[in-house]
């Protein structure tokens, strides 16, 4: 089973939204997008409801040595 980040959704559908912007996009095209962009939303709310979260992976140093 793949598993799929919620912040890797969250980053498509920031591209998503740049790519609909372009003008020359046919109307085949864009309709993809939307398309696409309702369900990578749908998914995000369903794991959102299954109490997935987003791991914070931001480093915090820690001084072993007691000295600040």
């Amino acid at each position: 089973m793949v598993l799929i980040k919620i912040k890797a959704l969250k980053e498509t559908i920031s591209f998503y939204k740049v790519e609909l912007e372009k003008e020359e996009l046919t109307g085949r095209e864009r309709d993809k997008y939307l398309k696409a962009l309702k369900i990578i939303e749908k998914i995000i709310k369903v794991k959102g409801k299954s109490g997935e979260k987003e791991k914070h992976k931001e480093f915090i140093a820690y001084d072993h040595n007691g000295k600040e």
